[in-house]
């Protein structure tokens, strides 16, 4: 199994002109990157090798990670232009032939869920989608995790406008190596298809692959803008770490 994180966003709504960006991942959060947080989630789901996908202006990663990370090999490739999470994720093709858990580079989990908890779900599917329960206005700045009553996925909605129920997805997700292979086998480079996570997990589901939701932790804190930057260290100071 191995860990795929993407971390090529621009990061322009934290630069002071709004256009130039920051590199959102190594942001200080606790003292530490912001993107330590997803690379300490998967070492204790017992990753030895991640993959992380960066934007052309930011091989400044590079240098502050290095090629390990507590003792997990890094390895890394570039995304030219961002132009959606399954674009991103099909960067990392030729360094994939596994079972991957994909993760963002700007999310942190407070009170996460147990590693064995996460594997015994994606033991039984093809493939797991992880969601906290929150309330509806973060859910639509987020995606919708709609199941049956055996958690199996029915629906992942972008952005929702109708809220059916209160989970919210996250970036943490779990697949097959098969699942990815479809990705690599159906990605339409001329129409960016599928575009965004949702719209990978949907055309999985079409194709009979079977996906559990999963919950990831008591909350998820999904860094897109400043305010958001500094509630998360404001739990970092109160609960003493995140992860």
């Amino acid at each position: 199994m191995v860990g795929l994180i993407l971390a090529a966003g621009k990061g322009s709504r934290f630069s002071s002109d709004g256009k130039s960006g920051v590199c959102k991942a190594l942001l200080e959060v606790g003292g530490v990157p912001l993107i330590s947080y997803s690379l300490n989630n998967l070492l204790r789901l017992g990753v030895t090798r991640a993959v992380i996908v960066i934007g052309p202006q930011h091989h400044n990663i590079i240098e502050t990670l290095g090629d390990r990370f507590c003792g997990m090999e890094l390895q890394y490739v570039e995304q030219v232009q961002p132009i959606g999470l399954a674009s991103a994720m099909l960067c990392a093709k030729d360094l994939i032939d596994e079972d991957v858990v994909l993760q963002l580079s700007d999310e942190v989990f407070l009170d996460p869920v147990p590693a064995e908890d996460l594997l015994a779900a994606f033991s039984s599917a093809d493939f797991a989608v992880g969601y906290t329960i929150d309330r509806a206005e973060n859910i639509r700045r987020n995606f919708s995790v709609e199941t049956d009553a055996e958690e199996r996925i029915l629906r992942c909605t972008e952005k929702p406008t109708e809220i059916v129920n209160d989970r919210k997805g996250t970036g943490f997700c779990i697949f097959s190596a098969a699942c990815y292979a479809l990705l690599k086998h159906d990605y339409d480079a001329e129409t960016n298809q599928p575009g965004d996570l949702c719209d990978f997990i949907n055309d999985l589901i079409r194709c009979g692959k079977r996906g559990i939701a999963v919950p990831v932790a008591a909350e998820e804190i999904n860094i897109n803008t400043a305010q958001e930057l500094l509630y998360a260290r404001r739990q970092t100071a109160q609960r003493g770490r995140l992860s």
